[in-house]
């Protein structure tokens, strides 16, 4: 049985090695412009937001992503205000090899976003801080212009709660290294 343990483990241990001949890994930052959509009561809030993105690619059609973004535009409606605060995300992302010149992907994953509600009335305002942690899933399609860089553009779904639906359109930048 120890033996059986053994070779196990240096088995496990020897796979990162064969696997690197394989595929080299592959990391990469960019920047983002997100468009949300709000949809709150009816209502169709467009705030917007920058967001920073990093990964690293495991094998030509599958890498791990996470996102970190800070809301730069509220909008208002009537006497509604929302101005997002910060959104985060940790993605799987699936797609085709990006030595394509063009390499559309799925996203699926969970993100976290928080906004400030601002209502203002006849008797003043008062302001409700609100946090949606939800599944996300979208698409999207890098442009890739050279090796290391690539334009893309994606559509994504934050938060999916009944009366209060989260998506975004983004436009960005990525480098790879």
């Amino acid at each position: 049985m120890k033996k059986v343990l053994l070779a196990t483990g240096l088995l496990a241990c020897s796979l990162p090695a064969f696997a690197g001949g394989m595929y080299q890994q592959d990391g990469y930052v960019g920047l983002m412009y997100n468009a949300l959509n709000q949809e709150t009561d009816g209502d169709d809030f467009e705030p917007s937001a920058l967001q920073a993105r990093f990964g690293l690619q495991f094998t030509p059609n599958v890498a791990v992503e996470g996102r970190l973004g800070y809301g730069i535009d509220s909008d208002e409606m009537s006497s509604v205000e929302i101005d997002p605060k910060w959104l985060v995300g940790a993605y799987l992302k699936l797609g085709l090899d990006k030595s394509l010149p063009v390499s559309p992907y799925l996203l699926a994953g969970h993100s976290s976003a928080q906004a400030d509600i601002k209502v203002s009335g006849l008797l003043g305002s008062s302001t409700e801080e609100r946090t949606a942690s939800d599944p996300s899933y979208g698409a999207g399609v890098d442009f890739n212009l050279a090796p290391q860089h690539a334009i893309n553009v994606e559509w994504l779904m934050l938060d999916d709660d009944d009366g209060y639906d989260l998506t975004t359109i983004n436009v960005g930048y990525v480098h790879r290294f």
